[in-house]
């Protein structure tokens, strides 16, 4: 009798112990929630503006509230504008942008899967201090290498050429340490044991077993390759003169610097240019987060669990 009271009077105690954890626990998500809103409010404020001011023309830039659609819409003729401006230099803009960044997001994931692999699972002589050197390089902005570039790459001839801004952007130490990370979690030792003893070479491993396991990761880093050279400005403007040879961010800053110039007085419409040009030149983006959003929650989560 006397341990059935005991257990009795016990089960509210374990009851008030519950209830305040699991009342923190509500409150903290509910906190997490409006912040995580707030903040997705904040960064979708540039992208709807920039959408409402496409539809304007450049007078109803500067009439109409910044929020406020006008009475006709003109984004079509804008992008009519946009394409056939200067024998529609946007496109090849446009194109060049697609070829740094696509060039240098693959040439990126197979460099890192390879140097992430080596730096994983092989030890060799040097393997740490090469792996504290990636991680030193990390610490060094881009800004600072680009003028160096600048001088490296003029006696080889690849200033204002492709290769003179994929070549510096392949090698990421980002890419490297963060595949090597996922590598070394991920990938069972055992399975690249059995590859060896069933006479697979060192590539046929690497290219038949470890790259489907890390598709993931991967995608990943594709995606974040791809974006970061989208988005690259102070490169391409350093190593490209030729204005054919420009990515969007260099082309649209050209655009941007002519409002202020004899151009502005001829009565371009350039801020329609800019504005609608920036707007097409995030389409690529959205899309790849909505195509690859499933693969970077995998490929930034998987590598944190040891398998």
């Amino acid at each position: 009798m006397l341990e059935v009271k005991l257990g009795r009077e016990s089960l509210p105690r374990v009851e008030s112990r519950v209830r305040p954890s699991s009342v923190l626990k509500s409150f903290v998500t509910f906190v997490v929630t409006v912040v995580l809103l707030v903040l997705a409010f904040y960064f979708l404020i540039p992208v709807v503006w920039i959408l409402v001011a496409s539809t304007k023309t450049q007078a109803e830039l500067s009439s109409t509230g910044i929020f406020s659609f006008p009475a006709h819409i003109v984004l079509w003729e804008n992008l009519k504008l946009l394409f056939t401006y200067s024998g529609g230099v946007y496109v090849r803009w446009f194109v060049n942008s697609i070829i740094y960044a696509g060039s240098v997001a693959i040439c990126t994931c197979v460099i890192c899967s390879m140097a992430g692999y080596a730096l994983a699972k092989h030890k060799f002589r040097g393997r740490n201090i090469t792996f504290f050197v990636i991680l030193a390089s990390m610490m060094i902005p881009g800004t600072v290498t680009a003028i160096p570039l600048f001088v490296v790459e003029q006696p080889l001839h690849l200033v204002d050429t492709y290769l003179g801004v994929i070549f510096p952007l392949i090698a990421s130490p980002f890419g490297v340490y963060f595949l090597r990370i996922y590598i070394r979690d991920v990938v069972p030792n055992e399975m690249i044991e059995a590859s060896k003893v069933d006479g697979a070479s060192e590539g046929r491993t690497f290219w038949m077993i470890v790259l489907p396991i890390i598709r993931p990761a991967l995608s990943t880093l594709f995606l974040i390759s791809f974006i970061g050279t989208w988005n690259n400005f102070f490169l391409p403007l350093v190593l490209l003169h030729n204005q054919s040879l420009y990515p969007l961010p260099v082309g649209i800053e050209s655009l941007l610097s002519l409002i202020n110039t004899a151009a502005a007085n001829q009565s371009l419409p350039l801020y329609q240019l800019v504005i609608t040009g920036s707007l097409i030149s995030i389409i690529p983006m959205i899309v790849g987060f909505i195509v690859f959003r499933k693969h970077i929650v995998t490929g930034l989560t998987q590598g944190s669990i040891k398998l």
